[in-house]
């Protein structure tokens, strides 16, 4: 978790530099300039909703560290959690928290993580990946792929990386506008990881 702020400026980023790339490598591709100015046309027209939304967070006190606890389920995906942990953001005034959960022999492993958006350092992490989720993007690899999607009615971003017989993935997610949500799973598949956001009672998190 300590790492999740990072991980979110390099994640716009990666995104833009990709843009980038993809233009040099094909100058004047059609289909690829009409992928773009879409690109760029619906998160001109989201930037109001989420300037709106950045402003409603910075007003908002981040939750305590026991109101946190109750959003990590005591089990996802049959696997029991083995750890949590709260509050390890709180240096950077964000209000976090973090679960793991294993099977017996350790062959599948999943970890919850959740960032509250509320107050001025959160609802600026939050925004970034507002912005990226607002990109209809996908793509393809020998070992896998990453896309945007809507999960339980909520824009999110999915990936699955293959190396061998093991099949890891994660998800990343706004809920209610407010909490990150980002859940990796070692040995699920991406199929499988999205049941567990089903699993996820996101009716507590107000």
């Amino acid at each position: 978790m300590k790492t999740l702020i990072f991980t979110m400026s390099a994640l716009l980023l990666i995104s833009c530099s990709k843009t980038e790339k993809t233009t040099e490598e094909q100058p004047g591709g059609i289909a690829e300039g009409l992928s773009n100015v879409q690109n760029l046309n619906k998160l001109s027209n989201s930037m109001d909703g989420i300037t709106k939304n950045i402003e409603a967070l910075k007003k908002l006190t981040p939750l305590s560290n026991d109101e946190l606890k109750p959003l990590l389920p005591e089990q996802l995906l049959g696997l029991k959690r083995t750890e949590l942990s709260v509050g390890d953001n709180a240096m950077m005034n964000m209000s976090s928290a973090e679960s793991s959960y294993n099977n017996e022999d350790s062959s599948k492993k999943l970890n919850l993580q959740i960032m509250d958006g509320a107050g001025e350092t959160g609802s600026a992490v939050v925004s970034m990946l507002m912005m990226s989720l607002n990109m209809d993007r996908e793509k393809i690899t020998e070992n896998g792929f990453e896309k945007s999607k809507e999960i339980k009615g909520m824009k999110a971003m999915i990936s699955e990386n293959k190396n061998g017989e093991i099949t890891n993935s994660e998800i990343q997610m706004i809920a209610n506008n407010r909490y990150l949500v980002t859940l990796k799973g070692d040995g699920i598949p991406a199929e499988e990881l999205e049941k567990a956001v089903g699993e996820l009672n996101f009716s507590n998190f107000k």
